[in-house]
């Protein structure tokens, strides 16, 4: 054998050998690339809950509590906490604006509120803006931009006095953008003006539909009614009766549900102290308790789960009656069938 083959053979059996070790060493990596994605997993299953306490006869929020304060409940069973904090967490706003009905829910001063109420967010907040009636429109997208959502909430399109509200369209819509939102770790809302709580909706999308979007979002709905002798005129006329429609079959979109089920606000104000109103309903969603837990049915069903969650009888105690706004369920994501996964 020449010097040549020799080296050549010297350096073969070294590549060989490097490429063995390289094997052992590797193999560890993957594993563990294994183990953070079954980590990443089990995290997105984590259930995150919003929960705002006041003081009952004053209003007061209650912002002394802990974690031992509280107990969560799914579907009857008790839960393990293991998350809690009341950070002023981002948050991701949908301004969802009626532009239905013979009400006008955003004139000039309601509009002048709402961008006074919206100059107190945090730099990190961000906010969209829809409307809805007879159709449902993105009048601007997330932004962080104040000046931008200033002009584009003076910009909102003009009242669209014979159309409907359908408020199952315009949530369905909101919620779905809200996948858009930036902040994933953040809280989301949907922030409705209308001068209705409840109304006949014939659009395409169904209450039911519509809720299922909107606990899928993880969004907390709350609604600020417009107070006047027209909107209460109006409600008469076209909310009042939707209660009778269900019975009888038709499809109506009730906002109260919406808010209800979310742990959302519903409050009523003229448009004189609808400033207040608004600013109030923004601090109250960074206010907040968040509170999570893995739940004990860990099957990735797709089905809909009911919270519950419950003071500590000390917290009435010290602070007398209260009342606890959080929502009512949730949907558990689903796995995807096999052989339906992406690339």
């Amino acid at each position: 054998m020449t010097n040549l083959e020799g080296r050549t053979m010297r350096r073969i059996t070294l590549l060989l050998i490097s490429l063995v070790l390289l094997t052992f060493v590797c193999a560890p990596a993957y594993g563990q690339s294994t183990s953070d994605t079954q980590v990443l997993k089990v995290r997105t299953d984590l259930v995150n809950i919003d929960a705002l306490v006041k003081q009952k006869q004053t209003g007061r929020i209650i912002s002394n509590l802990s974690k031992d304060d509280f107990t969560v409940f799914e579907d009857g069973i008790q839960q393990t906490i293991s998350y809690f904090s009341q950070e002023k967490l981002p948050v991701s706003i949908v301004l969802l604006v009626d532009r239905a009905g013979c009400i006008n829910a955003f004139n000039d001063q309601i509009r002048a509120a709402t961008i006074k109420a919206f100059s107190q967010l945090k730099a990190e907040d961000e906010v969209a803006i829809m409307t809805f009636s007879n159709k449902v429109s993105l009048a601007q997208p997330f932004t962080r931009d104040r000046q931008l959502i200033a002009d584009k909430i003076m910009a909102v399109e003009k009242q669209h006095s014979s159309e409907q509200h359908y408020f199952n369209a315009g949530m369905y819509e909101a919620a779905t953008y809200m996948s858009k939102a930036a902040n994933p770790a953040g809280r989301r809302a949907i922030i409705v003006l209308t001068s209705l709580e409840a109304s006949i909706d014939f659009s395409k999308i169904s209450e039911k539909e519509a809720l299922e979007a909107v606990l899928e979002s993880g969004a907390v709905v709350s609604g600020v009614l417009v107070k006047t002798v027209g909107g209460r005129i109006e409600q008469g006329i076209r909310g009042k009766p939707t209660s009778i429609l269900r019975h009888i079959g038709l499809r109506s979109g009730s906002l109260k549900m919406f808010v209800t089920e979310t742990g959302g606000e519903l409050i009523s104000a003229e448009p004189e102290k609808m400033e207040a109103t608004l600013t109030r309903m923004v601090n109250h969603l960074s206010m907040s308790y968040s509170l999570a837990y893995l739940p004990t049915n860990s099957a990735r069903d797709g089905k809909r789960r009911k919270i519950s969650v419950q003071l500590s009888p000390e917290v009435e105690k010290r602070e007398g009656k209260t009342v606890l706004i959080t929502r009512r369920s949730y949907i558990m994501p689903k796995d995807a069938a096999p052989g339906t996964g992406t690339n």
